[in-house]
């Protein structure tokens, strides 16, 4: 008999393989085509509260695959609560949390991480820290009936998330303010050069960035999605994030790396409106990624995790407000 993390994990790699499976049959398709040009199409829930860590990367997959017409999700129970129904054969798709307690080394105690962190050093040897895993099951709204009965409500959402894909002519032209002020002013955390050059690569010795220059690119969003990709590259040092397996030069952990690398860089798109696609020097790792993935399930949730940093990580230097809130656990779980 299965468990419940071998129930859910089979799900999360189900959904990313097939997404990367995608990629590998043409790798110049965007990780997020569902979010092209629509900057606030980010998984929350009807209050606006955001998904983060994996379950963000995971439910967009969902939302891609799905054609959902908005990001919002919402537990059995919630739904309830709000007066409306799930449809009938809907299938709800689990969301994860990883949830921290101590236990006395002598009596097994057990209190919350909010009181292990109030004790003082001393105190705190006394107790061994666990982590334990808790899982809750969510629809998206067009899996319920909230458009019928919230009509006015439905079409303030559908407007909230709605955005057209820009004409080709106009991306070949496409221009982020943002980055655009970050290399003229050199703030990003270590120094960015372009060259007229045929590669683009992070050097850990000097701590700096290479770029070929933007004309050498087909368009703006390709040169901006490589420098994102580098950037997310100069985010594993140890005096930043300090990644496991960054400074590792074996096949495995080059080629995990780089997968980081490549989500962080589509992660922090969205954030900024740019629509990335995998590096090409990166497409001969799809098949070598799907292999891990479903090999380990545990590989793709340390993935997800170093990528949610990474992707934080550049938020906050480029002052992006990527959070109004994470969505909480709910206490009652349970789906009827």
């Amino acid at each position: 008999m299965k468990s419940t993390f071998d129930k859910n994990a089979e799900k999360f790699v189900n959904l990313m393989v097939e997404k990367i499976e995608s990629l590998s049959m043409n790798w110049q398709k965007p990780w997020f085509s569902k979010v092209n040009s629509k900057q606030n199409f980010l998984p929350q829930n009807l209050t606006g509260r955001t998904y983060s860590g994996g379950n963000a990367f995971l439910l967009y997959f969902l939302c891609e695959k799905y054609n959902y017409q908005t990001p919002v999700f919402l537990t059995f129970n919630q739904a309830r609560n709000e007066g409306i129904n799930v449809l009938k054969g809907a299938v709800a798709f689990p969301v994860y949390y990883t949830l921290f307690c101590a236990y006395h080394r002598q009596t097994n105690e057990k209190i919350s991480y909010d009181e292990y962190n109030k004790l003082s050093e001393e105190e705190q040897k006394e107790y061994r820290l666990a982590a334990y895993t808790k899982y809750f099951q969510v629809f998206n709204l067009d899996q319920t009936n909230f458009a019928e009965k919230y009509p006015n409500r439905w079409d303030i959402l559908k407007a909230k998330f709605s955005g057209e894909e820009q004409p080709q002519e106009e991306k070949e032209m496409y221009v982020n303010p943002i980055l655009d002020e970050m290399n003229k002013n050199q703030n990003w955390v270590c120094p960015i050069q372009t060259v007229s050059s045929d590669s683009a690569f992070y050097s850990i010795s000097n701590d700096s960035i290479t770029l070929p220059l933007k004309s050498q690119f087909k368009d703006g969003e390709s040169f901006y999605g490589t420098e994102l990709h580098e950037m997310g590259h100069s985010t594993g040092v140890k005096n930043r994030l300090n990644r496991k397996g960054f400074y590792e030069n074996d096949k495995f952990n080059y080629g995990r790396e780089e997968l980081v690398a490549e989500l962080i860089s589509a992660l922090s798109g969205v954030y900024l409106g740019i629509s990335v696609t995998v590096r090409e020097e990166n497409a001969a790792y799809l098949k070598s990624w799907c292999k891990a993935i479903k090999e380990e399930p545990k590989f793709l949730f340390t993935v997800l995790a170093d990528a949610i940093k990474g992707s934080k990580f550049i938020a906050q230097h480029l002052n992006i407000r990527v959070d109004v809130g994470e969505v909480e656990e709910e206490k009652n779980t349970k789906v009827a």
